[in-house]
């Protein structure tokens, strides 16, 4: 009797159902937290994405020892060896030699077994970058820090991997891509209709503890109030919404999705609240790396001449969104507890977004903005008078146009990693070790890093400081054998990459660019786990049949 391939009906509905939930999940990357603690040098903190995390994994790892289609072929090499063994076991006293080979022969076809579609060259090379991470450990400041960031990083590379790997294995049904799609945008409006609700319970006077802005969300920093969702702060909660943006715009300039005029308007509306949510946020980071995946997107289309006329389309949408946004905390500033006018509360937007460049604000303002302020927070985290009570009617708004000061902390704490990195031989060729960071600066520049708990906040230059040269150049190799063309065993196609024949390319080209640009803006993982799990998981959605790695 032929040995079955499939796992338990249970397993594989339960790792299908995981996957639908993920677009959601996603969302939730601070709100609820489940606080365990903290110590000098870092909070313990369980969300509910780190708890998919492990629960997918877990999961998946059972489904591949179920799944493996060659384990009988394992097998069968392995009685192979055996018989060959025993044959030959006579004659070992006569030729010792060639029982040796023969015996390396059965391992190397055992161990080179290709049992998901990847070979295992392709695999061990592609967790080069996990285990150096973690090997990282050894010599870091933060060991803690450093093992509980690796177990992470294993986490997120064996979710990726199961993602793109092991789900065709399971068979998903045929509208799986579109189920995953629906969800993915229902989620999202959801979220959206949250951060509106969010608006108007700040400008209704209920406080934080209930509305779940964060800090420097109120209405107080610049007379309206800019929402966070269940993120720590906006710029993950826009961040969070450049996916289903991107997508939607994906979804009405291209061509290979033909839809009826209901749908299309359908489209076209939720775009629009995606796009003017996204700038609601008011994120530096996450609008201009709208903007970039934007230019991105459109030279694209450019390239490909019979996309050209739906370019109107990708730029008249978010422009009209944005022109919409502003409008709203124009008016959000006339009724909000500030009582400011319409015209300072959007010239403030546009001076916050444009870091000064732009500036329309009444003179009062614009004098009163020359002058020096006392605040010595960032944009997230103003100064305490802003308590969970809410605002007050007399109350006027901290920030009168751009705050410099949010921008040249990050600076600061980029020009002291590069120095911290520059310190020694040593941590310029392995870095200081994985979690680090903060522990690094703070010994290293007491004055300048006040705190063993802050980070780098820019993703590269935090990788540079932690892991080094070889960590870079390693992350670098792992990326070309990534993005490289997947040779399929036992087929005579040439080789073929996931990644450059997806039909969605131009989405995930700009994607990707647009979490590029911010990583220049924060660092960090449990609250970012997006940016590694939405583009493979689009990957999957968008993947051409005929490409498919199913065995």
């Amino acid at each position: 009797m032929k040995p079955t391939k499939e796992p338990s009906s249970i397993l594989r509905k339960a790792i299908l159902f995981l996957i639908l939930l993920l677009p959601g999940v996603l969302f939730f990357s601070y709100y609820p937290i489940i606080r365990l603690g903290s110590n000098q040098t870092m909070n313990f903190e369980l969300s509910l994405p780190l708890i998919w995390l492990v629960i997918f994994d877990f999961l998946s790892f059972i489904a591949l020892f179920l799944q493996n289609p060659n384990r009988s072929q394992s097998t069968k090499n392995l009685q192979s060896a055996d018989k060959l063994q025993s044959k030959k076991s006579l004659q070992s006293t006569k030729n010792p030699q060639s029982i040796a080979r023969s015996s390396l022969l059965s391992l190397k076809k055992l161990f080179t077994t290709n049992f998901t579609g990847i070979s295992d060259r392709r695999f061990f090379l592609l967790s080069l970058f996990p285990f150096y991470a973690t090997i990282s450990a050894f010599w870091s400041p933060n060991p803690l820090r450093a093992i509980l960031t690796a177990g992470i990083i294993w986490l997120l590379f064996f979710a990726i991997f199961s993602l793109i790997y092991i789900l065709p294995l399971l068979t998903p049904p045929k509208n799986f891509s579109r189920l995953l799609l629906k969800s993915f945008f229902l989620f999202s409006a959801l979220v959206c209709l949250f951060c509106w609700i969010q608006c108007f319970l700040d400008l209704a006077g209920i406080g934080r503890e209930s509305s779940l802005l964060c800090l420097g969300c109120v209405s107080q920093s610049f007379g309206f109030p800019h929402p966070s969702g269940f993120a720590i702060e906006p710029q993950f909660m826009g961040n969070l919404l450049l996916a289903p943006t991107l997508t939607a715009l994906y979804l009405l300039v291209s061509p290979c999705h033909h839809s009826s005029k209901r749908t299309t308007a359908l489209l076209i509306l939720i775009t629009f609240f995606f796009s003017s949510t996204l700038f609601l946020t008011f994120s530096r980071g996450a609008i201009y790396a709208y903007a970039i995946a934007l230019f991105a997107f459109s030279c694209f289309l450019l390239y490909r001449r019979r996309f050209a006329r739906p370019i109107l389309t990708l730029i008249l949408i978010p422009v009209l969104s944005f022109l919409f946004t502003l409008t709203v905390q124009g008016f959000f500033t006339v009724i909000g507890p500030t009582h400011d006018s319409f015209l300072s509360g959007a010239a403030k937007s546009l001076h916050q977004l444009s870091l000064g460049l732009i500036d329309l604000r009444p003179r009062s303002s614009a004098q009163s903005d020359a002058e020096p302020t006392n605040s010595s927070s960032s944009l997230e985290n103003p100064p305490e008078s802003s308590d969970s009570s809410g605002p007050t009617p007399t109350d006027s708004a901290i920030f009168d146009g751009y705050v410099a000061e949010s921008t040249n902390i990050r600076l600061n704490l980029t020009g002291t990693a590069i120095d911290t990195w520059l310190d020694t031989p040593a941590s310029i060729l392995f870095g200081v070790g994985l979690g680090g960071a903060g522990s690094a600066m703070h010994a290293r520049f007491p004055d300048r890093v006040t705190s063993p708990k802050e980070i780098v906040q820019n993703q590269f230059f935090s990788l540079l400081l932690e892991l080094g040269l070889i960590g870079i150049i390693i992350i670098i190799f792992v990326l070309i054998v990534a993005f490289s063309p997947l040779p399929l065993r036992h087929s005579n196609r040439p080789p073929k990459s996931l990644f450059w024949s997806n039909p969605a390319l131009p989405l995930l080209i700009s994607l990707i660019l647009a979490y590029l640009v911010t990583l220049n803006f924060f660092a960090g993982l449990p609250n970012a786990l997006h940016i590694y799990l939405l583009p493979p998981l689009l990957l999957i959605i968008f993947a051409s049949p005929k490409h498919s790695l199913r065995p």
